[in-house]
């Protein structure tokens, strides 16, 4: 029999995973929400993010024309992999104290949070002054020296960071285009990638979306671009589109709509399964399903995270979801939702993603009608625990790092109060 939740699974697989939530509300699960690449927003479909061709000029391999001449000039440390992490000292939650962040329109149309952390280094988009965007900066937190690594021009969004690999999207002639700067030890390099949306970082590689054309319901391919070797690996490909995807060293995780009859991410009701392949071999493992599963998590030891969605999703979309974990060496029946019942995670707005960092798991809940911070290590039995929070009508994009967590809170006019959370 499958496990219901975490608590039964720790006796089915004996301690090999646990999460477990207080129950909530709601009957049925449901998704929706935003669909597409980054860029200036369109209408094309629901949240579509996704800029046509024809797109803001001077974007094309422009990363090194943003950078404001700061590039080489990093703090030593931070931003060459990483000076420490965020423990006591310099790179505790107090460094990020009075920070804000960015969000055109409020909010990412998918969930993607402005801002990223490792160890030391965030990567962040800041209001601009004089225009409607914002620009992306590099902090170090351990130094507290900031540059800008793109200007608001090029609308940069979307920012992963892992080590010394930072990536992001960004405008480009023929819709969103991702970037790739590795500044490890004496390499410095910087690259950039058209047509391309949703990156996702890990210390030695960066994947992301391909679209075949500047349009939303375009075929699309997941690729992995190796910062050591500077290769560029078609990882998940074939009819339909493939996209929503993480990286861990050892494998990617990918999101696969191949089996809806579209064949392509629809926000009121598309299906998919997630694949699951192996870097060394590019061996592929289909964890089919029924329903939806998709936006997959990969944590340290082969932990897998997702959300899920019953076949029909019907309002509030995303706001309403399963938040399911298992391993990658064991079948999709063996995963378990990690709330105690069958119930869903509840957010609003929708599109508040969860977050997995080595074998912490964040995401945001809302509890008679408040938002709160839950967090669980998957590699105890622990049920997860919210956070000491003061009470708020919102909370967004929570990113989990070793010793903290670092969410927002909405100041208005796209601005967000960043607080981070020690653990």
């Amino acid at each position: 029999m499958k496990p219901r939740n975490l608590r039964s699974l720790a006796f089915a697989l004996s301690g090999a995973l646990a999460l477990a939530c207080s129950s909530q509300r709601v009957s049925q699960p449901a998704e929706g929400g935003g669909a597409g690449m980054a860029g200036k927003p369109a209408t094309s479909q629901a949240g579509s993010y996704f800029m046509p061709s024809g797109g803001a000029a001077g974007a094309v391999g422009s990363v090194a024309g943003g950078v404001a001449g700061s590039v080489a000039g990093g703090a030593a440390g931070a931003f060459d992999g990483g000076a420490g992490g965020e423990g006591p000292g310099p790179c505790s939650a107090a460094a990020l104290e009075g920070l804000t962040a960015f969000a055109e329109g409020g909010w990412d149309p998918l969930g993607y949070p402005p801002y990223a952390l490792d160890g030391c280094t965030l990567v962040y988009v800041a209001a601009a002054e004089g225009t409607d965007n914002g620009a992306l900066h590099l902090r170090d937190l351990a130094t507290g020296q900031d540059q800008v690594l793109q200007a608001a021009a090029q609308h940069p969004r979307r920012p992963a960071v892992a080590g010394a690999v930072v990536a992001w999207e960004s405008d480009g002639a023929d819709g969103s285009q991702v970037h790739v700067r590795y500044s490890g030890g004496a390499k410095l390099f910087e690259k950039s990638f058209a047509l391309a949306a949703e990156p996702r970082a890990t210390n030695d590689a960066v994947v992301f979306t391909v679209f075949e054309t500047a349009s939303v319901t375009a075929d699309t391919d997941v690729k992995l671009f190796d910062v050591t070797t500077q290769d560029l690996i078609p990882i998940a490909t074939g009819l339909g589109q493939q996209r929503f995807s993480d990286v861990s060293p050892t494998h990617v995780a990918v999101t696969d709509f191949s089996e809806d009859p579209k064949g392509y991410f629809d926000s009121q009701g598309s299906i998919s399964d997630i694949i699951v392949i192996e870097r060394a071999t590019l061996e592929r493992t289909v964890r089919a399903a029924a329903g939806k599963q998709a936006f997959p998590l990969l944590g340290e030891g082969g932990v897998l995270a997702y959300l899920a969605w019953g076949a029909v999703h019907p309002e509030p979309k995303f706001s309403q979801f399963r938040l399911m974990t298992g391993k990658l060496s064991t079948p999709v029946a063996s995963d378990v939702n990690v709330k105690d019942t069958d119930l869903p995670v509840n957010t609003n707005p929708a599109y508040v993603r969860p977050s997995l960092r080595g074998s912490n798991l964040d995401y945001i809940d809302e509890v008679a009608n408040e938002p709160q911070l839950f967090r669980a290590n998957l590699a105890t039995l622990a049920p997860p625990v919210a956070a000491n929070l003061p009470a708020a009508a919102r909370l967004l994009g929570p990113v989990a790092a070793d010793t903290l967590t670092l969410v927002a809170k909405p100041l208005g006019d796209g601005s967000l109060s960043l607080v981070a959370v020690a653990r």
